[in-house]
């Protein structure tokens, strides 16, 4: 192994087990997440790995290159487009692509979300060139676990789902059952979140005092969940666990990550 940086190693993690593990991959322009699982139960963790050692991996070659039971990546995009499944065609990709305004250096991936919505979506060169090597029917949009696990927990009416990491949030809102609202915003401030979050909350047609707020994301915190709780009176840190975590690591912090594994028997097998 190289010299890894590991926010989390369980003391019975040994790569020589690989093949009873899952790899999960959580991929952003700058950087990415290495995490290892077995039997949903976290195993390692390493944050805010540099995209230059997906690209060509050095320290961490022994690592990404195991041979794992299973592995997805999640690929994180800021430019997508949600195109219903019973009008999506495969041939006309690069006609929903047209909405992203795709530039030469970027690349273009489209992928079934959900049971109602494919998503076409754009990514740069260099991190296509960072995941093509693990076969990219092994990659999936990243927030799918998380909008399939959420919409597993049957959401109320009023809920409004918020993934906020360092620079941008992403909202989710039910009805019925299906995605009825889901985009993503840059903000950089405690007002710009509070501020993506009312517009998002204006479509709703839900009272304000009746919003439920759901918070999840590695960039929650108590400044954040303050400020918002001034314009809704119900916000909470979600507390749904996909994986089995150390008591001391937040699992709303890693839902989004963490929700990858329900990715795995459909994407990466």
């Amino acid at each position: 192994m190289g010299q890894i940086n590991y926010t989390y190693q369980h003391k019975d993690f040994d790569l020589t087990l690989a093949y009873y593990y899952t790899m999960v991959l959580q991929v952003s322009s700058t950087h990415f997440t290495f995490a290892v699982s077995y039997n949903d139960k976290l195993m390692a963790l390493a944050e805010d790995c540099d995209l230059e050692e997906l690209i060509n991996p050095a320290d961490m070659a022994d690592e990404l290159f195991a041979t794992f039971k299973d592995i997805v990546v999640g690929v994180d995009a800021d430019t997508f487009a949600l195109v219903p499944a019973d009008l999506y065609q495969t041939d006309k990709v690069a006609a929903y692509a047209r909405f992203l305004d795709v530039k030469e250096d970027e690349k273009v991936l489209a992928q079934q979300l959900d049971e109602d919505n494919f998503i076409v979506y754009k990514i740069s060169a260099a991190v296509f060139e960072a995941i093509e090597k693990f076969d990219l029917d092994r990659c999936v949009y990243s927030s799918k676990g998380w909008i399939n696990a959420l919409a597993g927990t049957k959401p109320a009416y009023n809920n409004i789902y918020a993934n906020i990491e360092d620079d941008r949030v992403e909202l989710l809102r039910f009805k019925n059952g299906k995605i009825r609202l889901y985009n993503s915003f840059e903000y950089k401030t405690a007002d710009d979140l509070a501020y993506a979050v009312s517009l998002v909350f204006k479509q709703t047609g839900v009272l304000q005092r009746e919003i439920h707020l759901s918070l999840s994301g590695s960039a929650i915190n108590k400044e954040y969940k303050a400020r918002l709780s001034e314009f809704f009176p119900m916000v909470e840190v979600n507390t749904l666990k996909i994986a089995a975590l150390p008591t001391h690591l937040n699992s709303g912090q890693l839902l989004k990550l963490s929700a990858l594994l329900l990715c795995v028997s459909s994407e990466a097998r």
